[in-house]
């Protein structure tokens, strides 16, 4: 087909995905489309785009028999259960919220009242589902919002933002050309839904009418046993994850054409592994938010590249710094009732070549004995340290001797303790050098694959910055 013909029939096409009205109807549509193309695997089950809808849809019937509607927490521990409950309660209308894995009950009874909930869709061991109704009034929406998503709950309740279809769909044409996302794209993701990098990734494909492979198992030999099986060729896992499945692969793997990933920084070490097991591969790192969408990306060909760049916005995002040195974002695409230009309080820099330099949370600065310490810079300084695997820098506030740090280190096979705490006094200026060294097996994660921070503090017993 000629190009500039290919190029007007997808542009029809997202004109007609862009036209829906929630993911329920974009699923729909492909449903009919292709209803045989494989839609999504899950270790040993594949389902198709018509299996898929026929998964969905008696799930939307029982919904609407029972009465769900308005803001509806989602309780369910498997993928298949989060993502089928997401698409059915949409279809009924009602808007869901996924729930992050391994709240305590009285952690999700503080989300449904103090969001103002309509009730918890729970889906049980065995298949069963039951709707608990709160009795609370439904908030009204000034925006056709059709799901909502978690704030981290870092500093409190969780709160529930909403999204339109179009705040997450209408930027899918967009993000897919960076991230290669297409109708022939098979990408693997894994993690909880309630992480919204995974929800976001998981509808971008179905937006293209792609493939999406996951696993419920935290065990890289099985990630890299469906890589090899399905013919993956992008990949979305958050840099922790990517370093697990660094450490594991001992065959490098030539079909990924693009790796995207975010959250967090990628090191020089990180970079040079993930390019000798995936040789074929264009790595991207981007910036984004939950309250908004993605920010900036930056192409990471260098593996001495400064680990801080995230790069130069995406097409039509705007990003400035306020002279308070937060970072500023001005965009179409976020929740609703954002006020624009809007900052999760990140703090940066722009260099001369328009890229973004990140410097953190504000929160996550220390300020020890007047002495500005970037946490970011520091996790960054310990993982280049020889024997050091892994690293995380938490800022502990003492009412008696002020700010100081806290680090967190994964010894490498048969370093010492001792000559990496010389190695950390050599390499770093004596402010910098954190005041407490915890050694761990492992970097404890929560469900959506981010450092569990709250666990490390209780493991140090540290008050919460």
């Amino acid at each position: 087909m000629h190009e500039g013909i290919r190029k007007l029939a997808k542009r029809q096409l997202d004109l007609e995905k862009q036209g829906l009205g929630n993911y329920a109807d974009l699923l729909c549509w492909q449903a009919r489309r292709q209803p045989q193309k494989l839609a999504l695997v899950i270790d040993d089950e594949e389902l198709t785009y018509g299996a898929l809808w026929q998964r969905v849809v008696p799930m939307a019937l029982e919904a609407s028999s029972l009465g769900v509607r308005g803001d509806v927490l989602v309780e369910a521990e498997d993928f298949l259960s989060q993502l089928t409950s997401f698409l059915a309660l949409q279809a009924v209308g009602a808007r869901p919220i996924l729930l992050h894995h391994g709240l305590q009950a009285q952690e999700v009874r503080a989300i449904l009242t103090e969001n103002g909930l309509q009730g918890i869709w729970r889906c049980l061991k065995g298949g069963a589902r039951i709707f608990e109704p709160s009795g609370l009034p439904a908030r009204p929406h000034e925006e056709p919002d059709v799901l909502g998503v978690l704030s981290s709950g870092s500093t409190g309740t969780p709160k529930a933002m909403y999204r339109t279809y179009a705040s997450w769909a209408g930027f899918f044409p967009v993000q897919n050309e960076i991230f290669r996302v297409a109708a022939d794209t098979v990408l693997f993701l894994q993690g909880s839904l309630s992480f919204t990098g995974n929800t976001n990734s998981w509808l971008s494909v179905l937006y293209e009418g792609g493939t999406v492979v996951t696993s419920r198992l935290t065990r890289c030999h099985v990630w890299e046993e469906l890589l090899r099986r399905h013919q993956v060729n992008v990949l979305y896992l958050v840099p922790t994850k990517l370093q697990l499945l660094g450490r594991a692969m001992a065959v490098p793997y030539a079909g990924l054409r693009t790796l995207f990933t975010g959250s967090q920084l990628l090191s020089p070490a990180m970079l040079r592994r993930l390019q000798q097991i995936f040789p074929a591969v264009t790595i991207l790192l981007y910036y984004g938010a939950s309250e908004l969408n993605y920010i900036t990306y930056a192409v990471c060909e260098d593996p001495d590249r400064d680990s801080s760049n995230l790069g130069r916005p995406f097409p039509g995002i705007g990003v400035s710094v306020g002279d308070d040195g937060l970072i500023y974002v001005d965009t179409p695409y976020h929740v609703s009732g954002a006020k624009i230009p809007f900052t999760v309080r990140d703090t940066g820099y722009l260099n001369e070549e328009g890229e973004l330099i990140f410097g953190g949370r504000r929160a996550a600065w220390i300020n020890k004995g007047g002495v500005k310490l970037s946490t970011i810079r520091l996790e960054l300084a310990l993982k280049a340290l020889p024997g050091v695997a892994d690293a995380v820098v938490l800022p502990v506030r003492d009412s008696l001797r002020g700010d100081t740090a806290a680090a967190f280190l994964v010894a490498e096979e048969g370093s010492s303790e001792q000559q990496i705490r010389q190695g950390v006094r050599h390499a770093l200026k004596p402010v910098e050098v954190p005041d407490k060294m915890v050694f761990l097996p492992q970097i404890p994660l929560n469900d959506r694959g981010k450092v569990d921070r709250p666990a490390l503090k209780r493991l140090f017993g540290a008050e919460k910055p």
